[in-house]
């Protein structure tokens, strides 16, 4: 059955066709809702994601353009795929502190990084339709993902928590943004346009971040039908943690990684309208073989994997497991008034975490944590506690030496409620949706 919705916003003065699935997310109602309170002008740069309402939302402060989706864009995937680890596409929730984040007025960096040797990890730009667009080399820092045969005919594939991606400039978005409108903008906040001028011209000048400045003093990238493809790195600031740019929305895995397939060609995928059933089919060796999965009430997603050996298997993940698509922090240890806020032992109410310790990561001392602080403090945390670098925070790191910053005894007495997966280890990913639960309650002054 084909269920869709119609959704008016007629304060941002766009009409939309959105999913079922969509629909039932909590963020993005809530997201949908702040969006249609703006009243003031809509940003420059929003111009190209509000020709894809169907699969794009925006809202806007005075730095930032944010941007939801859930990731899956209104055209096929994965066909024609032939070096697949078996990963597929499912929605995720980039919404409310999940949601992708463009600078309104990008800074030029003093020295701009290169996507040769930088940010194989995560995005380094932001489609018009909403789907994230990673850098063209993979996480191997030597493959291109193009020329080896993993993007579809569309240029993305999915990672490793099923999340779907570009890893070569969208094209086929041109058709409905025209050439005046750029294709996608980079995390650092500038535009990426398509094989000519805005106004039509013909380029000239690039640099090695395939970008140049127009007479009118403004810069911005263009894509390309080569390597680097889209931009070649940055230009402006952005923040670093982790090797990918900081601070960016997190997956939702709901399984544990697949490995790769070899000989297989992915021919055949469908997804009912109401993104809940899906079917991908691939050859391999000649055989046919498929993957069948389901989203179930309450977020369990079911598959059933049609071997080209004839044999068949089934699991089943829960979306969210992870603790990045609505878990809310963990509560401040102690006591709690039941029906009431938590209070101290002094009987007092309890202030929120961020309010106890605003002083220490306001870095700029205006009195306000901005989103980018939360962060610097999370990646500070991490790395401190992550003593063997292996990406994951152990139990007995945690209760090692001491950490200089804000959020480590935060870590160390809420050890257990962080690590979303009970895996036994806190992932940035884990520490990050934590830390942007507490943020978004306290930008909302929810609390105070």
């Amino acid at each position: 059955m084909r269920v869709f919705w119609f959704i008016l916003l007629l304060d941002l003065g766009w009409v939309g066709l959105v999913s079922a699935h969509r629909i039932e997310n909590v963020d993005y109602q809530a997201m949908k809702k702040k969006a249609s309170a703006q009243r003031g002008s809509v940003p420059k740069s929003a111009e190209p994601f509000l020709k894809f309402p169907e699969t794009a939302l925006v809202d806007w402060d005075e730095k930032y353009l944010y941007l939801g989706s859930e990731g899956l864009p209104d055209h096929p995937m994965m066909i024609g795929i032939t070096a697949w680890q078996q990963q597929v596409p499912l929605p995720q929730s980039y919404y409310l502190g999940n949601a992708w984040s463009i600078p309104l007025q990008p800074v030029p960096a003093k020295v701009g990084l290169s996507a040769k040797t930088n940010f194989f990890r995560g995005a380094i730009a932001l489609a018009a339709n909403g789907i994230p667009i990673f850098n063209p080399i993979k996480n191997d820092g030597r493959t291109d993902t193009y020329l080896a045969g993993e993007l579809d005919e569309y240029g993305g594939h999915c990672g490793r928590a099923d999340d779907y991606h570009y890893h070569v400039a969208p094209w086929h978005l041109a058709e409905r943004l025209g050439p005046n409108l750029p294709l996608a903008y980079a995390l650092d906040g500038y535009p990426i346009y398509g094989l000519t001028e805005p106004d039509g011209g013909s380029l000239a000048g690039l640099d090695s971040f395939h970008g140049h400045t127009n007479t009118a003093g403004e810069y911005h990238y263009h894509a390309s039908k080569s390597y680097p493809y889209i931009n070649g790195g940055f230009h402006g600031e952005v923040s670093i943690g982790g090797g990918q740019v900081e601070p960016q929305p997190r997956a939702n895995p709901v399984r544990e990684a697949g490995k790769p397939l070899p000989g297989a060609k992915i021919t055949g995928f469908e997804m009912s309208a109401d993104k809940k059933k899906y079917q991908l089919e691939y050859v391999q060796n000649g055989k046919k073989g498929s993957v069948s999965y389901k989203i179930l009430s309450g977020g369990d997603v079911h598959f059933t994997f049609k071997n080209p050996d004839g044999t068949t298997s089934e699991s089943s993940g829960k979306q969210g497991r992870k603790g990045g698509g609505g878990n809310r922090p963990p509560p401040p240890n102690g006591n709690q008034r039941p029906g009431g806020p938590p209070v101290e032992a002094n009987g007092q109410p309890r202030k929120p975490w961020i309010e106890n310790h605003l002083k220490e990561m306001d870095r700029d001392q205006d009195g306000k944590l901005s989103r980018e602080e939360m962060m610097l403090e999370v990646s500070k945390t991490f790395r401190g506690y992550d003593a063997d670098r292996d990406g994951n925070i152990r139990q007995g790191e945690a209760n090692g030496p001491g950490v200089r910053s804000s959020m480590a005894g935060f870590v160390k007495q809420h050890f257990s409620e962080v690590d979303g997966n009970s895996d036994g280890s806190i992932s940035l990913e884990e520490l990050k949706a934590v830390a942007m639960k507490m943020w978004q309650k306290y930008s909302q002054g929810v609390g105070f």
